[in-house]
């Protein structure tokens, strides 16, 4: 479905698998959804997207509007080059459940274009409620499990890119941990299991501690009968990589215009708590 306000179409896409007209969100709260974002709802996130919880009729929902992508990203996706993240996180989410694994159900998805351009979109999903970040979390019985479900996920093929605390969610019920899979924009699903040498790029960004990330590591390795003492050697190695590129990218980012091409996308943009 397409709608024209002022210079912007809008493109909608709503699933047709949860019956959402039942918690209200039906065409023309989507057609809206817009003008009503910047008016309603609790943010509970906002650095380059936002994110706010909505009521509508007593049910929470979680809406996410990303912001303007960078120039060179706007074109990419704008003549379907690459997927847009909204809608990207749209059907990955539907292949993990279809999977097996937990994360907020998508309800639906829109796609801001003006001159051919996208701008900004929207995602509408599931609010999980009594959840906490894996960085929150307390305990090495908590890690264990968390190398276990981990190991799971990579067993089934499903391979998540941006596997970092701040996107698995967690909740402690009758004694066991559930996990949450969010941000699921960037995943990759393989019809095999992920390698011993394919692994450790999931693994180095599980856990900020070195030393819970060492025993993050070999509860997996021994979980999946790998070896401890390779998988541990080459996630770490990872992490240093990853560390050096990051400092580099610190610096890049501080020459004249690099903000336009690599560096925070247009609009919308806020310093992070």
């Amino acid at each position: 479905m397409e709608i024209k306000r002022g210079n912007s179409t809008f493109h909608i896409c709503k699933t047709r698998v949860y019956n959402i007209n039942k918690i209200g969100i039906n065409n023309n709260f989507l057609q809206n959804l817009p003008e009503y974002f910047n008016n309603h709802g609790e943010t509970i996130f906002r650095a380059r997207n936002e994110i706010k919880v909505i009521d509508l009729n007593g049910h929470k929902i979680n809406v996410k509007k990303y912001c303007i992508p960078p120039i060179i990203n706007r074109v990419l996706y704008s003549v379907g080059i690459r997927t847009p993240k909204c809608k990207s996180a749209f059907l990955n989410a539907s292949k993990i459940l279809m999977a097996g694994f937990e994360t907020p159900k998508p309800y639906a998805y829109i796609i801001e274009r003006r001159n051919g351009l996208i701008r900004h979109s929207y995602l509408v999903s599931e609010q999980l409620e009594n959840v906490n970040q894996i960085r929150r979390g307390k305990g090495f019985n908590l890690i264990k499990e968390f190398a276990n479900y981990t190991a799971l996920l990579h067993e089934k093929g499903l391979n998540p890119i941006d596997y970092t605390p701040g996107n698995i969610l967690f909740r402690k019920e009758n004694g066991k941990y559930r996990f949450f899979l969010i941000d699921v924009n960037r995943f990759k699903f393989k019809n095999k299991p992920l390698n011993i040498d394919q692994v450790p790029y999931n693994l180095y960004t599980t856990v900020h501690s070195r030393r819970k990330l060492n025993y993050f590591v070999s509860c997996y390795a021994n979980y999946r009968a790998m070896n401890v003492k390779y998988l541990v050697g080459k996630t770490f190695f990872l992490r240093y990589v990853r560390e050096m590129y990051s400092k580099f990218k610190r610096i890049l980012k501080k020459l004249p215009g690099a903000d336009k091409l690599i560096g925070k996308p247009i609009g919308n943009v806020y310093k992070k708590d």
